[in-house]
């Protein structure tokens, strides 16, 4: 699939006719100079200057740290340095893949970017495409590149967004239990974390971590505790409960177990308060009173006897 993108947007970079292309662009030099300002933290380094990086030394650093315990928060990073790609009517390169030119074309029945090319290869190969047409095209092209990445940008979210549901859903009969989690994200309000076993992703707040007042530090990508100097990276394996799942705002509550433990252990226990019987007053004591008597009513037309009156 990789050799036939790569050999028709080769094909359509030299031919006359104009082409989309799928391009991946260099990552910006100041995100791979804090990506290295994290790794030399742990060790590792790209070897490299920031503006000079190529997809070489971000695979040799893999290499490296395969199986070591950093491996995962590196790659975590690693993937947010890079851009996004996206479609473009000009060979700008695939840096991810390590190709001079690279476009979709492997599946036009699901994606509009793929059939655009193929009626792009067609018409360079029959070559029945005018001056006109060929300068038609070349306008409509990078509105048609802007529309699909777009597009795509749309679907990835919405699919992301229906995941999340679905994970939250099937969370929602889990709260209390424990699990294992690698820390995905630290921000100043707190720890993003991934659970090992369901891949559901969830927030462990700052409030919730009371042991002790954790400042973040952007450049190590942690947040470390003042007094116990405890500290919480990328890839960091935890343990976590669920505390709370919430449906409509599809997030997932977590704590850390060790924290919730020590802090419901710390916590005073009250001791239950006996009871105070209800005191019970009873009415004043006086003179009962008597009832007056009901009196009968008479129906009319009748005397006494019970004779009608003539």
């Amino acid at each position: 699939m990789l050799l036939a993108n790569e050999t028709v947007a080769e094909y359509l970079d030299t031919s006359p006719v104009p082409g989309l292309f799928r391009v991946h662009e260099r990552p910006d030099p100041l995100k791979v100079q804090k990506f290295e300002e994290f790794v030399a933290t742990l060790g590792h380094s790209l070897s490299v200057p920031a503006d000079m990086v190529r997809p070489r030394h971000f695979q040799a650093l893999l290499t490296r740290i395969d199986g070591t315990p950093e491996e995962r928060p590196i790659a975590v990073l690693m993937l947010r340095t890079m851009q996004k790609a996206r479609y473009a009517p000009a060979n700008l390169g695939h840096f991810g893949l390590a190709f001079s030119s690279y476009t979709h074309f492997t599946s036009p029945i699901r994606r509009y970017p793929d059939l655009v090319v193929h009626r792009l290869l067609r018409a360079a190969r029959r070559g029945a495409m005018t001056a006109v047409e060929r300068e038609e095209t070349a306008e409509s092209l990078p509105e048609v590149a802007r529309h699909t990445s777009e597009r795509e940008r749309r679907a990835d979210e919405a699919e992301r967004e229906l995941a999340q549901w679905k994970k939250v859903r099937f969370m929602r009969d889990k709260v209390g239990e424990e699990f294992d989690g690698y820390v995905t994200g630290v921000a100043s309000f707190g720890l993003f974390i991934e659970l090992v076993e369901h891949f559901v992703e969830g927030l462990v707040h700052i409030s919730t971590m009371a042991d002790d007042y954790y400042r973040f530090l952007d450049s190590t990508h942690t947040l470390r505790g003042e007094n116990t100097r405890k500290v919480y990276r990328l890839g960091d394996r935890v343990r976590v409960i669920v505390a709370k799942v919430d449906l409509d705002k599809r997030q997932v509550e977590l704590a850390l177990a060790d924290i919730a433990r020590s802090m419901r252990s710390a916590a005073p226990k009250r001791e239950a308060r006996p009871e105070k019987a209800a005191s019970r007053v009873s009415p004043p004591k006086g003179p009962a009173r008597r009832r007056p008597p009901v009196r009968k009513r008479q129906r009319p037309g009748k005397n006494a006897r019970g004779r009608r009156r003539g």
